[in-house]
């Protein structure tokens, strides 16, 4: 399953970046699940990441943390420009990844990624 979980997570970032970056998609994807407000509030203010930070977390609250935070990527931020926010975020939704795959040291990674100040600041 965590395999799986893994491949799946690698396809949908690689397609997502990659049609982005290079411009074959112009336009926003599809709408989110949840917004970034939303996003914030059930992944942070909730404490779900405090959670699988701490190594509390159970593999359906990695896997929803990650889906959280592909929410987050797919979504619109209030200011600031779109790839700029998709580099901001990816590294977010990748380090979740492989929290969610067990990768060796990928709590440390989450916790990296999660610079909030730098994306409010420039995005909110």
């Amino acid at each position: 399953m965590r395999i799986f979980l893994s491949c799946a997570l690698v396809a949908l970032l690689s397609s997502s970046l990659a049609t982005n970056l290079i411009g074959a998609n112009p336009t926003a994807p599809a709408e989110p699940e949840n917004t970034i407000k939303e996003v914030m509030k059930k992944a942070h203010k909730e404490g779900l990441h405090k959670k699988v930070i701490g190594g509390e977390a159970s593999a359906e609250e990695k896997a929803a943390l990650l889906g959280l935070y592909i929410d987050m990527f797919e979504g619109t931020p209030k200011k600031g420009e779109r790839d700029e926010w998709m580099m901001a975020a990816g590294p977010a939704v990748l380090a979740a990844g492989k929290v969610v795959a067990g990768r060796e040291g990928s709590i440390e990674e989450l916790k990296t990624a999660m610079d909030c100040k730098a994306c409010h600041d420039k995005f909110k």
